[in-house]
C-alpha cells in the first residue's frame, strides 16, 4: 500500500479544510468590504474597527500559495486515490471533475475580489478622515445650536432695566459664536478639502452643508436678537424721554383753555382768536408729534414685552391719553369763540348800516316834510320812496334783537375776567346802540306812515305819472339829439365794429326808457279820478317810436355792413393766398382765381353801398 493510500483520508482532510478556510476569507472580505464601500454614517470609532478589521484581512489577499497547493492536492489524490488499479472508475471521474470544478470557482472568485477590495483599500483612508471629520463638527455643532437657542428662545423685558440685562446676555451668545468662527473656518476647509477627493463619500456634503446652514442661521438669529433688543432700549429710551416731554405742551394749553373767553369788541376780539389759535396750534402740534413718536416706540415695546404686559404698560398711554383731550377741548372752544366773533361782527357791522342810513333817513323825512320847494308830486314820491325803505328795514329788527340777546345777555348778567381793559361795558354799549336805533327806526316808520296815510291813492299814482314823466324827459330830448347826428363813417372793420357797439348800445337804452313811460302812462291809469291835465305819455310815445326805429334801422345797417366787411377780408385773404401761389404753380388754377375775383369784387361793392348809406 502505497503513502497516498495510508494517509488518503488524513490528506483530504487537511485539503477539506483549507478549502473551507479559504471560503471563509472569501466570505469575511466580502463582507468587510461591504461595509466599507455602503456609504453608511459611522462615528470615527466605529469605522476604525471595520477599518482594522479590513487591514487585517487584506494581508491575507495574495493566497497564490494556497490556490498552488490545493491544485496540487487535488490532482494528487485524485491520481492515487484508487492505486493498484488499472483504471478509475467512473465514479471517480465525476468525483474529480466535480472538486475540480469547485476549485476552479475559487480560484475565480478570489480573482474577482481583487479588484473591490484595492478600491476599498483606496478609499479607506479618506472615508476615515471623512468620519473623523463629521466627529469634530459634533462639538462645534452643539455650542452653535445652543447658542442659536437662546436668541430664538422668548423673551419679555417690560422695563430698560430687563432690556439692558437681555442685551449683556445676547453679547455674551454673541461672543460665544465669535470665538467659534476660528474653529468653524479650519473645519470649513478642512471639509472642502476632503469634499474634493473624488473619493468623497455622499455624506461628507450633507455634514458640510449642515455646518455651513447652522453656522449662518445661529449668527443670522443672534443678529437679529441683539438688534431688536438693541432697538427695544433705543425706543425705552425715547418713550422715557418723550413721555414726560409731552406733558410741556399739555399743561402750556391747560393753562390757555383758563384764559378763554369772549371779547365784546369784534376787532380785538379778532386779533386775540388768532394770537391764542397760533399758540394753541404751535402746542397742539408738538404735542401730537411726540404723541406719535411715544405710539410708535410703545408698539416696539410692547411687541417684545409681550401681550400680557400690555395692560400694565397700557397705564401711562391712558393717562396721557386723558390728558391729551384738551387738544379737542381747546379746538372746540376756539371754533366756538370763533362762531360768536364772527356773529358779533355781523351783528355790529348790521347795527352800523342801520345807523348810516337811519340818520339821513332822519334828515330827509325832515326835509320832505317842512321844504316849500318841493313840489307836490316829488313830495309824494320821495314820501313813498322813504316808506319803501323803512318797511324793508323794519323786519330786520326782530331777529337782530334775538342775536343781541343770544351774544350779549351772557355778559350782562354775570361780567367775565376782563383782558387789555377789555369790560362788559362793550357788551351794554351794543346793547344801547341796539335799542336806539331800534327806537329811532320805529319812531321814524310812525312818522312815515302817517304822512303816506294823507296821501290819497290817486295823489300817489298821479305823482308816480309826473316823476316817470319829469324823468324820461331829459333822456328822450338827449336821444333825440343823438338820432339827429350823422353817424361817422368807419374807415376800416374795427371802426365798423365800435359803430355798432355804438348803435346797440343806444338801441338798448331806448328798450329800458320805454320801460319808465310805460310805469307813468299805467300809473296814470290807475287813477279813479282823472286828472284834467294832459297826457303827456301819447306825445312822448310817439317821440320815442322815432327814436326806436332809427336806432333799429342803425344797428340793422352797420350789423350788414360789419358782416359783408368780414367777408371781404376773408375774400382778400384767400385770393392773396392764390395770387402768391401762382409764380410755384406749374398749371395754375385761373378758374378758380377768376371766380374768387369776382366774387371778391361783388362783396366790394355792395360794402361801398353800404358805406355810403351810413
Amino acid at each position: 500500500m502505497t503513502f497516498w493510500q495510508e494517509n488518503y483520508g488524513f490528506v483530504k482532510e487537511v485539503y477539506d479544510f483549507r478549502c473551507s478556510k479559504y471560503l471563509e476569507w472569501m466570505d469575511n472580505i466580502e463582507a468587510i468590504i461591504g461595509k466599507v464601500m455602503a456609504n453608511t454614517q459611522y462615528t470615527a470609532k466605529e469605522f476604525k474597527i471595520i477599518k482594522d478589521t479590513f487591514t487585517s484581512l487584506c494581508r491575507d489577499l495574495d493566497k497564490e500559495g494556497t490556490k498552488s497547493w490545493l491544485d496540487m492536492m487535488l490532482e494528487k489524490l485524485s491520481a492515487h486515490s484508487s492505486e493498484g488499479e488499472e483504471n478509475l472508475s467512473g465514479r471517480d471521474k465525476a468525483v474529480k471533475a466535480q472538486e475540480k470544478k469547485k476549485l476552479e470557482a475559487m480560484i475565480e472568485r478570489h480573482t474577482g475580489l481583487m479588484g473591490p477590495t484595492m478600491e476599498a483599500q483606496s478609499k479607506v483612508d479618506h472615508y476615515s478622515e471623512c468620519y473623523a471629520f463629521g466627529d469634530d463638527i459634533h462639538p462645534v455643532m452643539k455650542v452653535l445650536n445652543e447658542q442659536r437657542h437662546l436668541s430664538c428662545k422668548e423673551i419679555h423685558p417690560h422695563n430698560m432695566d430687563m432690556c439692558e440685562e437681555q442685551i449683556d446676555k445676547q453679547e455674551k451668545v454673541l461672543r460665544t459664536i465669535e470665538n467659534q468662527a476660528p474653529i468653524y473656518n479650519e473645519l470649513m476647509r478642512r471639509g472642502l478639502k476632503l469634499k474634493a477627493n473624488p473619493n468623497a463619500p455622499s455624506f461628507l456634503e450633507r455634514e458640510i452643508k449642515k455646518l455651513e446652514e447652522t453656522w449662518k442661521d445661529t449668527n443670522e438669529k443672534a443678529q437679529e436678537r441683539i438688534n431688536l433688543l438693541n432697538d427695544a432700549f433705543k425706543d425705552w429710551e425715547i418713550y422715557e424721554q418723550q413721555r414726560q416731554a409731552i406733558y410741556t405742551p399739555i399743561e402750556a394749553l391747560e393753562e390757555q383753555y383758563k384764559t378763554y373767553k369772549r371779547i365784546y369788541d369784534p376787532k380785538k376780539g379778532t386779533d386775540w382768536l388768532e394770537r391764542k389759535k397760533k399758540k394753541a396750534e404751535e402746542f397742539k402740534k408738538t404735542g401730537l408729534e411726540i404723541y406719535d413718536i411715544i405710539k410708535k416706540s410703545f408698539t416696539t415695546i410692547i411687541t417684545l414685552a409681550g401681550d400680557d404686559k400690555r395692560e400694565f404698560m397700557e397705564k401711562d398711554i391712558i393717562e396721557i391719553d386723558e390728558r391729551r383731550t384738551i387738544f379737542e377741548k381747546v379746538d372746540k372752544m376756539l371754533a366756538e369763540l370763533t362762531e360768536f366773533n364772527q356773529k358779533l361782527h355781523k351783528f355790529v357791522n348790521t347795527l352800523a348800516e342801520l345807523r348810516a342810513w337811519m340818520m339821513p333817513a332822519c334828515e330827509k323825512l325832515n326835509f320832505i316834510t317842512t321844504s316849500t320847494d318841493l313840489s307836490p308830486e316829488d313830495r309824494v314820491k320821495e314820501i313813498f320812496d322813504l316808506q319803501g325803505q323803512v318797511n324793508e328795514r323794519l323786519p330786520l329788527l326782530e331777529p337782530l334783537e334775538a342775536e343781541a340777546h343770544a351774544l350779549l345777555d351772557r355778559n350782562l348778567v354775570q361780567p367775565e375776567k376782563p383782558e387789555e381793559g377789555q369790560t362788559n361795558e362793550t357788551a351794554l354799549a351794543h346793547m344801547r346802540e341796539f335799542h336806539t336805533i331800534k327806537e329811532t327806526i320805529q319812531d321814524l316808520h310812525e312818522k312815515v306812515e302817517m304822512e303816506a296815510g294823507s296821501i290819497t291813492q290817486d295823489q300817489k299814482y298821479f305823482a308816480e305819472y309826473l316823476y316817470g314823466v319829469k324823468n324820461f324827459k331829459p333822456w328822450m330830448e338827449e336821444a333825440e339829439t343823438v338820432i339827429k347826428t350823422q353817424l361817422n363813417k368807419p374807415a376800416k372793420l374795427e371802426d365798423a365794429k365800435a359803430l355798432l357797439e355804438e348803435v346797440k348800445k343806444f338801441e338798448t337804452a331806448c328798450q329800458e326808457n320805454k320801460g319808465k313811460l310805460d310805469a307813468a302812462s299805467e300809473s296814470r291809469s290807475k287813477m279813479e279820478k282823472q286828472t284834467k291835465a294832459d297826457n303827456e305819455v301819447e306825445t312822448l310815445n310817439g317821440r320815442w317810436s322815432l327814436a326806436k326805429k332809427t336806432a333799429d334801422e342803425r344797428v340793422a345797417k352797420v350789423q350788414a355792413l360789419c358782416d359783408t366787411w368780414s367777408e371781404l377780408q376773408k375774400v382778400t385773404e384767400g385770393l392773396t393766398e392764390t395770387i402768391a401761389n401762382i409764380p410755384g404753380s406749374s398749371a395754375p388754377d385761373v378758374a378758380t382765381l377768376e371766380v374768387i375775383f369776382k366774387k371778391f369784387k361783388e362783396i366790394n361793392d355792395k360794402k361801398v353801398k353800404l358805406l355810403s348809406t351810413i
